[in-house]
């Protein structure tokens, strides 16, 4: 639905905007970063008398800690926020079975991460950090009597060498050694003051706590290439308004409310493509936290798996792939409507997820360079050789989608069982459910054989053709998923992997309508973090078609590649420079998308980087060879 005329907005007026924020803002908003880092993982160790816990963060964190006594209805509890950090791979709650530690819970909130440690009695508790890569939070908790607190203490995020003592009492955490603190940092000896003394706070351990949150974002690419049948630019506006509450109900009981707003904008190039303004639901739900388990019904995002951007596990969410594979996985997600349990035994969990409704993933058929027929329709429009009655027929060319309706018997359903060792956590899966892309029925133009190649002679593909007044009919199929996932830490590297088996998965064909055939899809790779701030992330995958047929358009019957990333962080912090990379070893294909991103003024990020894809024209990256893009993005945070 087209809400604004093309020709009210300026394209080129966006990009120079896109610029400007990026290049204006004062030095002196220095103090404060919106890009999220992320908690890898968590160790925990008992040693004599004392709990000691370990946080890795892939990027070093503003962070706050306070110690709180118990009340009538909570246990005595330290806690840490992690600002501008999301919660990967930990559950919401883990039991803890040891003398000082009942349970360590996580809160993931838009613009921090709570860490929640529950004590089975007044004790001393310490928080220190190590400047590493990962940047390292220890938590340790011993039986002293905890005499000695300090206020909150608020920690710079670019901290670059904190001491990382002993266990020491908690009022005598030592602050960065080599910039001076923010004006909310302070670290002391004073006692903590009593429960209705607490410094109140919009993020605080308060019984009923309320944040809004929110962000615009403004991205914008331009082809590299320019072709008369191509999209030449891009520009797509968002934001995302949102709004958390959590309320203690007692010991061990608590409500939490996550609710937010998308709008968003995109503006294409092609002139036979509407310009899509969408105003939806993201994130919406409420949830029941007990001691070890919590149930939630809402939109929500559930990450299922361990790999990246290929991730074959992770089948509960509809993608938005608008633009292919060119956004990160988790902006690709599209949150949807399910009813969520969880349970946390001491090594073992289970999970329960039913979706109620279908959701599909969001794409074009036509007039877009990630379209699933690509620009075929404007290639024709735009060939100078071409009849106007063909023109005209192409022009008019419909798409009729068969999606299932809101009938009970149109349900998904999943079931995951996780469990954890000494070593490694792995996790087993199965999903009942609705592929979120369509399968092509009929196409109106028979009797042609495409090889994908989208420099085809228009005249040798047609030649012979049928033309139908059919319309291009699409539906929407069952989908069953296995999965089975790993993870593992072997000092200084982290190795982890996937593997499904999907039933049917529906593949383009020389016809242009579909093939549904079984697949086997295996992602493992391994994560290093060197001290220098290298990061280095390897992964191999290994893609099978079953009952392969030759006229499947893009892959093979086995399809190898590797993908991952490289990057290092510069300037304390505020500046990283890095390459996301996917090349197919079977038919010799690539994309490369090398990036800086600046996190130096005060809730902005500034994107600016290159995709390059090459390969073959029959092969799924050669493909989008003509839609080599440089891109900006500029996004602010509140």
């Amino acid at each position: 639905m087209r809400l604004i005329p093309k020709s009210s907005v300026n394209p080129k007026l966006l990009a120079l905007v896109a610029g400007f924020l990026c290049s204006v803002f004062p030095t002196s908003l220095i103090d404060s970063h919106a890009f999220a880092a992320s908690l890898q993982s968590m160790d925990v160790k008992s040693v004599d008398k004392r709990t000691e816990i370990t946080f890795r963060i892939d990027d070093t964190v503003r962070y706050q800690y306070n110690y709180l006594p118990a009340n009538n209805t909570l246990p005595p509890r330290c806690y840490v926020d992690l600002f501008a950090t999301s919660n990967s791979s930990l559950p919401s709650a883990v039991l803890v079975a040891n003398q000082q530690v009942s349970k360590i819970r996580t809160g993931d909130y838009p613009t921090k991460l709570r860490i929640v440690v529950d004590l089975k009695q007044e004790s001393g508790c310490s928080v220190n950090s190590e400047a590493v890569n990962p940047f390292l939070i220890k938590v340790s908790v011993s039986e002293r009597s905890p005499a000695d607190v300090i206020h909150p203490t608020d920690h710079s995020k670019a901290a670059a060498d904190v001491d990382s003592s002993p266990l020491i009492p908690i009022g005598a955490v030592q602050v960065a050694q080599n910039l001076p603190p923010s004006s909310e940092s302070v670290a002391t000896d004073a006692a903590l003051p009593s429960a209705d003394q607490q410094p109140s706070s919009l993020f605080g351990e308060d019984e009923n706590n309320l944040s809004v949150w929110g962000w615009a974002r403004l991205f914008t690419a331009f082809d590299t290439y320019k072709s008369q049948a191509e999209d030449h630019h891009m520009h797509r506006a968002s934001g995302r308004l949102g709004v958390d509450w959590n309320k203690e109900l007692g010991l061990e009981k608590s409500l939490d409310l996550h609710a937010g707003i998308d709008l968003e904008r995109i503006y294409y190039d092609s002139e036979l493509a509407s310009d899509d303004t969408d105003l939806r639901l993201y994130q919406t739900y409420l949830q029941y936290n007990g001691a070890d388990w919590d149930i939630s019904f809402g939109k929500q995002r559930v990450r299922w798996g361990k790999s990246d951007q290929l991730s074959p596990v992770d089948s509960l969410n509809p993608q938005d792939l608008r633009q292919f594979i060119t956004f990160d996985l988790e902006d690709r997600a599209l949150p949807s409507w399910m009813l969520r349990g969880r349970w946390y035994g001491e090594s073992i969990g289970v999970e329960t997820i039913v979706q109620p409704w279908f959701q599909k993933s969001k794409f074009d058929y036509f007039d877009s360079d990630w379209a699933i027929y690509r620009n075929l329709r404007e290639s024709v429009i735009d060939n100078s050789q071409a009849p106007p009655e063909l023109k005209n027929y192409v022009r008019n060319i419909e798409v009729n989608s068969d999606k299932p309706d809101q009938a009970f018997d149109h349900f998904s359903a999943a079931a995951r069982l996780t469990w954890q060792t000494d070593r490694a956590d792995f996790a087993v899966s199965y999903h009942y459910g609705w592929e979120t892309m369509p399968t092509i029925n009929s196409f109106p133009v028979k009797n042609i054989d495409y090889s994908g190649d989208p420099d085809v002679d228009l005249g040798k593909l047609l030649d012979g053709a049928v033309f139908t007044d059919e319309k291009v009919e699409a539906e929407y199929k069952r989908q069953q998923t296995v999965g089975f996932e790993w993870e593992t830490v072997l000092d200084p590297v982290g190795f982890r992997g996937e593997v499904a088996y999907i039933d049917n998965v529906a593949f383009l064909s020389s016809d242009l309508t579909s093939r549904r055939k079984p697949v086997t899809h295996l992602v493992s790779g391994i994560d290093y973090s060197s001290a220098s701030e290298w990061y280095l992330n390897l992964q191999g995958s290994w893609y099978h078609i079953y009952d392969y047929d030759d006229d499947i358009l893009f892959l093979e019957e086995d399809t190898v590649s590797l993908l991952g990333e490289i990057n290092k962080t510069l300037w304390r912090g505020n500046l990283k420079l890095g390459m996301k990379y996917n090349y197919t070893l079977t038919d010799q294909s690539s994309y490369l998308r090398p990036y800086a991103i600046m996190k130096y003024f005060r809730n902005f990020e500034c994107e600016l980087g290159v995709m390059i894809f090459s390969g073959d024209n029959d092969t799924l990256m050669g493909s989008y060879d003509r839609a080599d893009q440089v891109y900006g993005m500029v996004k602010y945070s509140f």
